[in-house]
């Protein structure tokens, strides 16, 4: 993912709702997409796109606050 925005998730001060263009975007930077990241014991951002159902409700928000998706 090339992170365009980004803030700290709720549930877990420690992780981050990240949003940007999705890494299989063909380099339109028109395919889009959000993340849960938690960090590393070296501080680095984990990868994997699963997502804590707890974590939805503040992702869809954030989406729709920096224009991602409409309801």
């Amino acid at each position: 993912m090339e992170v365009e925005h980004k803030e700290q998730a709720k549930i877990d001060a420690d992780c981050e709702i990240r949003l940007g263009v999705a890494s299989w975007d063909d380099g339109s930077k028109t395919a889009k997409s959000v993340k849960y990241t938690w960090f590393d014991k070296n501080g680095k951002a984990a990868r994997g796109g699963e997502f804590p159902v707890e974590a939805l409700p503040q992702a869809l928000d954030f989406a729709i606050r920096k224009g991602y998706v409409n309801l």
